[in-house]
């Protein structure tokens, strides 16, 4: 069940400075789509991009290429209409069903930044192995997390298979990664999601990384394990637990988005690596709505707004 949609009008701003000569700048952004709980009214950006590309995760990537100019600066502004969710009724949602369309089946993999090494399952199938329905499984991991992870930022390693299980910390992606690992050792469909949480009464807008599960008939529905945890509440697992109880942009849908074309080797990626971003020359953990290399020095700067 959608709540009523409101209207949001958003502008993401970019800015690059070189700092020497002759340089050469290449940046993969990320526009946003329609969802489950958002439609894009209007999209506009203000350079043409070079080339787009579909990732096969639902992305639709833009990318840009700039050569010997001093200063760029990209401006995108987006219209989206955004709804809060709830779950519609437990019972349905608790419907076994291990047929899934290929859309579906590629949120059940093993993949980079989401290994499901030995350990991860045996502490699956230890804490939701005896749950007989998948809403059942997925309540009992969602609270398994809420209550052992604690919040850290910066994160050191990113990574899945780099996670203590012992002393569980991590930010928000951390939390929803090993979430949506254990959902997927258990045969559930799951995924991560990027974007941003808007707050209408105060006009703001943070960075946020979340989880999603598919369950019929209600399909896509958002688990917020880092929030209920911070919450640390009944009211909590209630407001993040199989619904959208706020207002929230997606960026990016999934993990392991290709950089096309790959980032050639005399590119600098240490910008990224010093932020915890995991980079490489072919892929990006997230597009958060933006990723940029250069070949020689430059200033960045970026913000996003509620207009």
């Amino acid at each position: 069940m959608k709540s009523t949609p409101k209207i949001f009008n958003i502008r993401y701003k970019a800015s690059f400075e070189s700092l020497t000569a002759n340089n050469h700048i290449k940046i993969w952004m990320a526009k946003p789509l329609n969802s489950e709980c958002q439609k894009i009214n209007n999209f506009s950006i203000s350079h043409t991009p070079k080339k787009t590309y579909k990732d096969g995760q639902g992305n639709e990537i833009l990318y840009f290429e700039f050569i010997n100019t001093k200063k760029i600066e990209i401006k995108m502004e987006i219209q989206a209409e955004l709804w809060k969710q709830k779950i519609i009724t437990q019972n349905n949602a608790a419907v076994i069903s291990k047929i899934y369309p290929k859309s579906i089946k590629r949120f059940l993999k093993n993949e980079n930044f989401l290994e499901q090494k030995l350990e991860i399952k045996n502490l699956a199938f230890k804490i939701a192995g005896k749950e007989k329905l998948d809403l059942d499984k997925i309540k009992t991991i969602f609270d398994f997390i809420t209550k052992n992870f604690k919040y850290c930022y910066p994160i050191e390693k990113r990574v899945v298979k780099y996670l203590d299980l012992n002393g569980l910390k991590g930010d928000c992606g951390e939390y929803s990664s090993l979430f949506v690992t254990m959902c997927r050792i258990l045969k559930i469909p799951a995924k991560n999601q990027t974007g941003f949480v808007i707050f209408p009464k105060k006009k703001k807008i943070a960075e946020h990384g979340w989880a999603s599960v598919y369950l019929k008939p209600n399909g896509w529905l958002d688990m917020d394990t880092q929030y209920a945890s911070l919450e640390k509440n009944e009211t909590a697992t209630k407001k993040y637990f199989a619904r959208r109880n706020d207002y929230r942009i997606i960026f990016t849908t999934g993990f392991n988005v290709p950089l096309k074309p790959r980032i050639p080797k005399k590119f600098n990626l240490s910008y990224w690596n010093k932020l915890g971003l995991p980079l490489t020359h072919n892929s990006v953990q997230t597009l958060q709505p933006i990723v940029f290399v250069s070949k020689n020095k430059i200033e960045f700067k970026d913000n996003i707004k509620i207009i």
